[in-house]
Parts: C-alpha cells; sequence; structure tokens
C-alpha cells in the first residue's frame, strides 16, 4: 500500500472486483478514488510505476460512464481505442499507465482508494 498527496492510496493486497473493491473503500477510506484532474492523470501514471492495472472509481450506468457517487463521469482520459466493451460486459474502469480501459467489474484487481 502506498499514498501520494493524501488523495489516493493505492491497494496491492488483497485483489479484488470493483463492487469489492468499492465496498473496501467506503469501509477503510472515502470511496474508489474519482473525480480525476489532469495532476491526478499524471500523478496516476508515476503511481502505476508501483501498482499495476488498477479499479478505479468509473463504471458504466445505462450506457453513461459514471463516477461512483453518480455523477457523470466526463474527460476520463481513455487509452486510444478504449473504452471497446470487448466483452460486452465490461462496464468497469481500471487504470494502467495513466490511461483508462474498460473491464469486466468482476475481474480480480489492485485499486486506488481516495483519502
Amino acid at each position: 500500500n502506498f499514498s501520494d498527496a493524501n488523495k489516493f492510496i493505492g491497494i496491492s493486497s488483497p485483489t479484488l472486483s470493483w463492487s469489492d473493491a468499492l465496498t473496501y473503500c467506503r469501509t477503510h477510506y472515502t470511496d474508489l478514488a474519482s473525480s480525476l484532474n489532469s495532476s491526478d492523470q499524471n500523478m496516476l501514471g508515476q503511481m502505476w510505476n508501483k501498482q499495476s492495472d488498477s479499479w478505479f472509481g468509473v463504471h458504466r450506468a445505462m450506457d453513461i460512464w459514471r463516477w461512483s457517487d453518480g455523477t457523470n463521469a466526463l474527460n476520463i482520459p481513455w487509452y486510444p481505442g478504449q473504452p471497446d466493451n470487448y466483452f460486452g460486459n465490461e462496464n468497469c474502469a481500471v487504470v494502467y499507465d495513466g490511461y483508462f480501459y474498460d473491464e469486466q467489474c468482476t475481474k480480480l484487481h489492485n485499486f486506488f482508494c481516495q483519502t
């Protein structure tokens, strides 16, 4: 586990599904990490060196990407070609090397909590 700028903390153990990571973050911190700005994106790119692809507080509900608090997620730094909904059920997002990728919510990943 590590933190940066008292905003995010990376959790590398246990690896969890998106919904279990959401519960973990809400129980132990505030929420899954959300509300990204440009300086956060740069910081996440640097943090990725310490933690592989990780859940972030973004999910698709009724074809709209939303933060875990329910607000619309705008200006997400998707990797080119993402989101692609490859399996038809990629409704959550992981961050990898500073970019976002859609992913099946049941997969197990590290995650970022908001502090």
